[in-house]
């Protein structure tokens, strides 16, 4: 065990001394915050609400629903970051060296995942903290205590499953030159394809039937729906249902099923997480045979 937490404690410490790595591994959170504030912000503001919410009030709907994916997107592109250790252990044969102790195989590679799950966590629950102030003091409205405490649990599920695709992702990956380029585009394409950047209402059906595919679109539904509840309830006070099954259309908050099919969300997400056990077997598969190959 000793060993185990001395691995993971060394990756943790190798991806955090890498400023480089940390901010690219932000990169495209920054990128789509950017691209919220310039840009997209007020495309997501609804002429329905002129007149009837303060310019605050609709920013607060606004960044409630972007939030979530931000930290969705956050927990792909942090835990994808982390395993570049992977590639730069194989690459340089420093994987070699821990071979050539004690330590059993499947303690090195498990110690990789687990670095991964413990950044992205850590810092996902950083950016929620974040969020919460910056959005509190820019709207005058802060999230309740009882919704960050939920987005919190959520962001431990999402992590966990966004870790064991990227640990998936890595695998397959050979060099750290692709490592780069993959860890450079990845978050954008995902943020594009599961209703992020662009809300799948105005997308066209196929698109939904695409993204209806993909766990971290029922991920940004469910920590959406979490995080929105608060925003939901004003909403509430001056909207008929008409109105407000409008915004639940329009901010991406319905449960997505899968290709049309309704299936509740839950059922999806236990499907994810088992999809996601079965995912790090694989790996851990694959990374093992490349260990023995050299």
């Amino acid at each position: 065990m000793s060993e185990f937490l001395a691995l993971t404690t060394r990756n943790i410490k190798i991806f955090l001394r890498d400023k480089t790595a940390v901010f690219f591994s932000f990169l495209s959170v920054i990128i789509l915050l950017g691209l919220y504030i310039l840009f997209l912000g007020n495309q997501f503001k609804m002429e329905e609400l002129n007149g009837l919410f303060t310019d605050q009030e609709q920013s607060f709907f606004v960044y409630s629903q972007m939030i979530p994916g931000l930290i969705v997107i956050n927990t792909l592109t942090i835990s994808l970051g982390n395993l570049g250790n992977v590639i730069n252990d194989l690459e340089y044969k420093i994987m070699d060296g821990f071979m050539v102790t004690p330590v059993k195989r499947f303690k090195v590679i498990f110690a990789y995942y687990s670095s991964s799950l413990l950044i992205t966590i850590a810092l996902s629950w950083a950016m929620l903290l974040a969020a919460w102030g910056l959005l509190g003091i820019t709207s005058g409205i802060f999230f309740n205590p009882s919704i960050i405490l939920n987005a919190a649990l959520v962001i431990v599920l999402c992590s966990f499953i966004s870790s064991a695709f990227m640990v998936l992702l890595t695998a397959f990956i050979k060099s750290i030159n692709a490592f780069g380029a993959v860890a450079g585009v990845f978050g954008t394409v995902i943020g594009f394809t599961s209703g992020i950047y662009m809300p799948l209402a105005i997308l066209p059906q196929a698109m939904s039937y695409v993204s209806s595919l993909i766990p971290f679109t029922h991920m940004t539904i469910l920590l959406r729906q979490i995080m929105f509840v608060q925003a939901y309830e004003m909403l509430e006070t001056k909207l008929n249902a008409e109105g407000l099954a409008e915004i639940n259309k329009y901010y991406g908050l319905n449960e997505l099923g899968v290709l049309g099919q309704q299936i509740p969300l839950y059922i999806i997400l236990i499907l994810c997480v088992a999809l996601s056990l079965g995912l790090l077997l694989l790996a851990t598969k694959l990374i093992s045979k490349r260990i023995s190959k050299k």
